[in-house]
């Protein structure tokens, strides 16, 4: 009888964990393919990566930080709109455009969410709930307006422009054939570029430094590889004889402008 009691509770536990990883796991569709998708209020880590696809895909929910309100236990928050996708957001589509907001103000989370790679994407998210923002693969126009949190970009290939106020701005770009501009004003970036990049390139920051190891021909620049340009608060230059607009801006903090 005790054996069976024993078998009865692994197998209850075993249902419970596999209810838990499958909660989890939930994956919205959003049947879009083209347009704009916009980001409003998140909190926690969103990953917003394109793909070749015909709907919007989430993935996520999971809590990685905050526990449940016990007080709040059945009733529902009134200030984030209906939760129409049963993982924390709301979604709705108007015309052209789709918004995905979250729908709690302190219930941390972690998103994936993957958009047909012919979307334009606008992030706009400014609350301090919102830890760190992760886009990949994008090859139409980005544009992101966070106020904090820390912000990853790669594989961009579309025209970019991020405005981060307090966090910092990481990039890794494959190439570059389309204007970049990037605004972090107290968190600084760290962009990383090829080497044989063309790009007019116009850097500044008042109260950090700015520094890198790309051939940058300015009247104090140095012969370390990685050469502080701290002569002046603005660096203009032509990489490899000119291009699409760069435009770096930290008023508060460092650049770091990497060859690889």
């Amino acid at each position: 009888m005790k054996n069976l009691l024993n078998l009865q509770q692994w197998a209850f536990a075993l249902a419970l964990v596999s209810l838990t990883v499958f909660a989890q796991a939930q994956t919205f569709k959003i049947p879009v393919k083209s347009g704009t998708l916009q980001i409003g209020e998140m909190t926690g880590k969103l990953l917003l990566e394109a793909y070749n696809g015909s709907e919007i895909l989430i993935e996520g929910g999971q809590r990685h930080r905050h526990s449940d309100n016990e007080r709040a236990k059945g009733l529902k928050p009134i200030t984030g709109g209906n939760d129409n996708t049963q993982i924390g957001l709301n979604y709705k589509t108007e015309g052209e455009v789709t918004t995905i907001k979250a729908v709690r103000k302190v219930s941390s989370r972690q998103y994936t969410i993957k958009v047909p790679q012919a979307m334009k994407l606008r992030v706009d998210i400014s609350n301090n709930w919102f830890n760190k923002l992760i886009v990949k693969g994008f090859g139409t126009d980005v544009n992101i307006d966070i106020r904090y949190g820390k912000v990853w970009v790669e594989q961009l290939s579309g025209s970019v422009q991020i405005e981060a106020r307090y966090g910092l701005v990481t990039a890794d770009f494959a190439s570059m054939s389309n204007n970049v501009s990037i605004d972090a004003r107290y968190g600084g970036m760290d962009i990383s570029l090829p080497a044989k990049t063309k790009a007019d390139l116009r850097a500044s920051s008042r109260y950090g430094e700015i520094f890198t190891n790309m051939d940058i021909q300015t009247d104090k620049a140095q012969e370390s590889s990685l050469k502080s340009l701290t002569a002046t608060t603005e660096v203009t230059a032509k990489l490899n004889g000119g291009g699409k607009a760069l435009v770096l801006e930290a008023r508060h903090a460092n650049i770091y402008l990497r060859k690889k």
